[in-house]
């Protein structure tokens, strides 16, 4: 099949050991650009007027140029709406654009210049593609926002970057669950970077699930292959995850120290296979029955206001959280809350760190299994962990220098709680990958301990750049 420009970056392959599954939309917009010439239009009015009498799998181009205060309603099903070329329309100043159709394509579009006090894009339809979209320097309150009812939307291949300080409060990204029904929506290959303010809860954070009013909403959301660079001034949250059912993997924080994964509100998340490389890590608030696996940690939660791990305690939450086969390597100390955890687990993790402690803030509700250490463990207990020899030092030479030390690392014990399945797209449950992407043997006592699998196999999945990720035509710009 011959792929125009904007399909061919859409098919896009990183090598990262996961093909890139083409949502629904996609598919039916490949299809659309091979049998339909697409309507040039020149002006928004004409757009609209295009929209409002296209039939099912038209394809339209808005003309490259910028337009100003532009108000949009992609009501049609089935219309693919892009840029004549792709980063060649600006669609600057106030935006109130509003997809209220489903099967909709709307992609190539950037937006540099103006202020929307309320939402730039509203998605209220289902099984929609947003894709090769570029925020960067744009005041929008809230670039995209999912809303609750609708379903199986894809935002792909965007960039968000550079809010300015002075704009209305908010975040890029808003899934809002419903009650009854599950969005099933993914975030994939968009980049994060460049985020100025002055931190903490400013609340301009790149991802928010959710809020607290709806944290017992299931959402279903996938976040994979996304990338977050100098986020933490907007907001100290990368993504604040504040509802139930979510699954972040294969995504890559670096040169992050002021943002971290936030496990917020709302029980029963996941987090895997992901890398915190100096960038703060994983905070668990107010949140039970939260899985984290396969992550690889790098001077984590170091020269920030970020942690590389942090529990908080506040009543009634820190239940029943796992980790298991995480690796942590000259991280800021592990934060175990002190207090209130009951029925946690830390499975086959690897830790080392040449200064310092490994934990501090011991509690009573953990449980310790086949845990490999170097360093000052920091904790008044002796079972649960074994000492690694001192040949184990940092390497030299990033993810692929550890594999000559995997063979000599204890082999994983079983014992810690079975993980859920979740999403339809799966989410390794049974921890048949390790971050590199290669496979695991089956039986969980022959699995090595740590993220990464004793293998002769190729690395696949590496940490991601920031090329790798948002629209393919800033990389010519």
């Amino acid at each position: 099949m011959h792929l125009l420009p904007f399909e061919m970056s859409l098919s896009r392959r990183h090598f990262l050991g996961s093909a890139l599954i083409l949502s629904s939309s996609s598919v039916l917009s490949v299809a659309a650009a091979k049998s339909v010439s697409p309507t040039l239009v020149t002006s928004l009015a004409q757009l609209q007027s295009a929209i409002d009498s296209a039939r099912s799998g038209d394809v339209i181009h808005l003309k490259n140029g910028t337009y100003r205060n532009n108000k949009l309603n992609l009501r049609t099903d089935d219309v693919t709406v892009q840029a004549e070329t792709p980063g060649g329309v600006f669609l600057n100043g106030n935006n109130q654009l509003k997809i209220s159709g489903s099967r909709v394509v709307f992609r190539g579009f950037q937006f540099t210049e103006g202020e929307t006090p309320g939402t730039a894009i509203e998605v209220s339809g289902s099984d929609n593609l947003l894709s090769e979209l570029n925020f960067s320097g744009y005041a929008g309150k809230k670039c995209i926002n999912v809303m609750a009812g609708s379903q199986r939307n894809e935002i792909a291949y965007c960039n968000f970057e550079n809010k300015p300080v002075s704009a209305p409060q908010g975040n890029m990204i808003q899934i809002t669950p419903d009650r009854a029904i599950l969005g099933q929506h993914r975030i994939r290959y968009c980049s994060f970077r460049n985020m100025p303010g002055r931190g903490g809860d400013a609340g301009n954070e790149p991802i928010r699930l959710g809020n607290g009013a709806l944290s017992s909403f299931k959402a279903g959301t996938l976040i994979e292959y996304c990338y977050w660079e100098n986020t933490g001034g907007g907001d100290s949250e990368s993504i604040s995850v504040k509802c139930r059912h979510n699954v972040i993997r294969y995504c890559t924080f670096t040169n992050n120290p002021d943002g971290m994964l936030v496990f917020r509100n709302g029980d029963e998340n996941m987090a895997y296979s992901n890398f915190f490389i100096r960038a703060g890590g994983i905070r668990i608030k107010q949140a039970n029955s939260i899985y984290c696996f396969n992550n690889y940690f790098d001077n984590a939660g170091l020269d920030g206001r970020a942690g590389s791990v942090t529990l908080e305690y506040l009543g009634n939450n820190l239940k029943n959280l796992t980790f298991s086969h995480n690796t942590f390597v000259d991280s800021a100390a592990i934060d175990l809350g002190g207090v209130g955890a009951q029925n946690n687990v830390w499975a086959n993790n690897v830790f080392v760190k040449a200064k310092g402690s490994l934990f501090a803030n011991a509690n009573s509700g953990t449980q310790w299994l086949g845990n490999a250490y170097q360093g000052d463990l920091g904790l008044p207990i002796t079972y649960g962990f074994t000492l690694l020899d001192a040949t184990w030092q940092r390497p030299v030479g990033g993810l692929a220098a550890w594999q000559d030390k995997l063979a000599r690392l204890p082999s994983a014990q079983a014992g810690y709680p079975e993980l859920p399945q979740w999403l339809d797209a799966g989410n390794d449950a049974l921890i048949e990958l390790d971050i590199a992407g290669r496979r695991r043997p089956a039986a969980r006592t022959e699995k090595t301990i740590g993220c990464l699998q004793a293998s002769t196999a190729a690395l696949q999945l590496r940490p991601l750049t920031s090329t790798q990720t948002g629209p393919s035509y800033l990389a010519k710009q």
